[in-house]
């Protein structure tokens, strides 16, 4: 057999592997795509949300202040503090969160006769799917998003225990050591402590997340053609959009979610909790640690969908002739 005939023989081989998985491939393009994008989004992000979760519920003059404060308490592992569990989960996450979404809008318009054919019918579609999305996600989030919390702020938490000169929890070792802690003093269903505050947040923020992002691509597109540049500035806009209308509620979840874990928790409920940050430092206490979220969101939901869309185009929905 000669080189060229061997050559030949291998490509025809690999040819062969390559359409064996492709059904596979497509038949998941959401979740790999969605997976990819998140694990890309949690890498590059997760600092950033680290510090507007301290701004949020403990006093920092300014984002260096908050920086410097927990570098020098906590070395640069305190930026990363309950970052593993999230790597996972997001991934899984955002699977199912991309693959609900659309689902709801090929549904929305089979079913009930949405249309997508001009700009507000387009952003309409999205954003009711988005939401449907959004709603049912929270439910699968917020446990994961509890124990975050209590990791992001454990030391933190732990320090105002002995200011306050009360017997302090130990701290926890890891995340598992979190959610058996919770389970043992507010029961299983303490893990979706805060869940309709965090339901109406989803709900509200990804509905004008995807149907921000659809308008955004939408206006970008030269004849219903989109690149890597629209994606990315698309991604980018409909993150920022999207936290600038959500931030108040978030503020008031990690707020409630802080508490979980005191003996004597500060609010009672979510209009409890609002009106006591707003007496205590105004309205602006609802929008601390906006700064850094929105400096995180334009480069983080850029990335997410640029990967998204990439991941997409890389496994086509149909197999070539």
């Amino acid at each position: 057999m000669s080189m060229k005939d061997y050559s030949n023989n291998n490509l025809h081989m690999n040819e062969v592997e390559e359409w064996k998985y492709q059904p596979l491939l497509q038949k998941n393009r959401t979740v790999i795509a969605a997976s990819s994008a998140a694990v890309v989004s949690v890498l590059s992000g997760f600092p950033f949300d680290s510090i507007k979760t301290r701004m949020q519920t403990h006093y920092y003059p300014n984002i260096m202040s908050c920086v410097k404060i927990t570098y020098a308490e906590e070395g640069a592992r305190g930026f990363f503090r309950g970052m593993i569990p999230p790597l996972v989960t997001v991934s899984i996450i955002k699977s199912v969160s991309f693959s609900i979404y659309e689902k709801s809008k090929a549904t929305l318009q089979a079913d009930y006769g949405l249309r997508k054919d001009t700009a507000m019918s387009l952003f309409t579609l999205a954003t009711i799917s988005g939401s449907i999305s959004g709603a049912f996600i929270a439910l699968l989030s917020c446990p994961l998003e509890l124990v975050k919390i209590q990791r992001q702020l454990e030391l933190v938490l732990l320090k105002d225990q002995i200011t306050n000169n009360t017997i302090p929890p130990s701290a926890s070792s890891n995340s598992w050591t979190a959610v058996r802690n919770i389970i043992q003093k507010k029961g299983i269903l303490g893990l979706w402590s805060g869940v309709s505050c965090h339901s109406a947040r989803d709900a509200l923020g990804t509905g004008i997340y995807f149907g921000g992002y659809e308008s955004m691509k939408r206006l970008f597109s030269t004849d219903d053609v989109t690149g890597p540049m629209t994606h990315f500035f698309s991604g980018g806009i409909c993150g920022t959009l999207s936290w600038l209308f959500v931030f108040p509620v978030d503020a008031v979840k990690t707020n409630l979610q802080k508490d979980i874990m005191v003996s004597n928790p500060k609010y009672t409920g979510f209009w409890d909790c609002t009106m006591k940050l707003v007496k205590k430092k105004g309205i602006k206490s609802l929008y601390r640690g906006l700064n850094v979220t929105l400096i995180r969101a334009f480069p983080i939901h850029s990335l997410n969908f640029l990967v998204y869309e990439q991941v997409l185009k890389l496994i086509p929905s149909n197999s070539p002739p």
